[in-house]
């Protein structure tokens, strides 16, 4: 039993702790102060979309709500990028080191890195574009 209840115990704190570090993924100062160099404009946006829709809705779903058909197979539930709270928190530099650069987290992917699979550097700005109308407003 007491064993039981240190496992369980062990179990708690080590999804809080990645909750925690899940949290604190954060970009460098330097990635989170760059601004977008692309002009937001429709077709910028529509390019967005297009490339959200191949390499994204899979696990942010066809809206961005972290619920596509790839997202229980993943180590953690794919954010919600229609919450405003969670758009309030990143600048679009650190939305795109992070689509640029993704995560790994004990050799499992958390989010695939998309520098290879979308090698134009103002395609991942414009996807940041679509992702920001993503955002569900109050």
């Amino acid at each position: 039993m007491r064993r039981a209840l240190a496992l369980a115990g062990l179990l708690v704190t080590g999804m809080v702790l990645t909750a925690l570090a899940h949290d604190d993924w954060k970009a460098p100062a330097a990635e989170r102060d760059r601004p977008n160099p692309v002009p937001e404009s429709p077709m910028a946006v529509s390019k967005g979309r297009g490339l959200y829709m191949k390499h994204c809705r899979s696990c942010h779903g066809d809206t961005g709500k972290g619920d596509g058909d790839r997202a229980e197979y993943s180590p953690r539930k794919p954010h919600d990028l229609t919450d405003p709270a969670l758009q309030k928190k990143f600048t679009d530099g650190e939305a795109y080191w992070k689509i640029t650069t993704g995560r790994k987290e004990e050799g499992d992917v958390i989010m695939p890195a998309f520098a290879v699979k979308i090698p134009d550097d103002d395609d991942r700005w414009r996807l940041v574009h679509f992702v920001r109308t993503l955002v569900v407003q109050p």
